[in-house]
């Protein structure tokens, strides 16, 4: 097989630039692309009107009563007196449908400083654990009865 080197081959260019087109083509890019960007900048205008300032107006107006209308009041803390109202019953009965146990009431700030003024008297008194709760046993057996 006989090898072929291309300095060997004839070099024949079928097309032919036109004269001097390389020298004006960096002038010709940069006129069409300041071309582009001037018509860019003339051709974005807004234009102010009556009628699309009374549009805007009225837009607002309506977004402005849709979130008066749709934005809940603070509720504010019930007072002492309306909780006195409440019977125990109806105080147990609702923390038995909301399945709230007794384990997340004592993690309540106010809760537990309240029980913490009971153990500070539980010490006071010198009572042993244990006779505290044979006592209580006897009492959830005497109420059972």
């Amino acid at each position: 097989m006989k090898r072929i080197k291309l300095d060997d081959l004839e070099r024949t260019y079928p097309f032919r630039e036109p004269e001097g087109y390389f020298e004006k083509l960096p002038s010709a890019i940069q006129t069409r692309i300041y071309d582009q960007i001037t018509e860019r900048e003339n051709s974005f205008s807004v234009s102010w009107s009556w009628k699309r300032t009374a549009l805007v107006g009225a837009a607002a107006s309506v977004v402005g009563v849709l979130l008066w209308v749709t934005y809940p009041q603070k509720q504010l803390s019930l007072g002492e007196e309306t909780l006195s109202q409440v019977s125990d019953d109806e105080i147990i009965t609702y923390l038995k449908d909301n399945h709230i146990t007794q384990s997340e009431m004592v993690e309540q700030p106010q809760v537990a400083e309240s029980y913490s003024e009971e153990d500070v008297l539980l010490q006071q008194l010198n009572i042993n654990d244990e006779d505290l709760r044979k006592a209580i046993q006897e009492e959830d057996m005497e109420e059972a009865i």
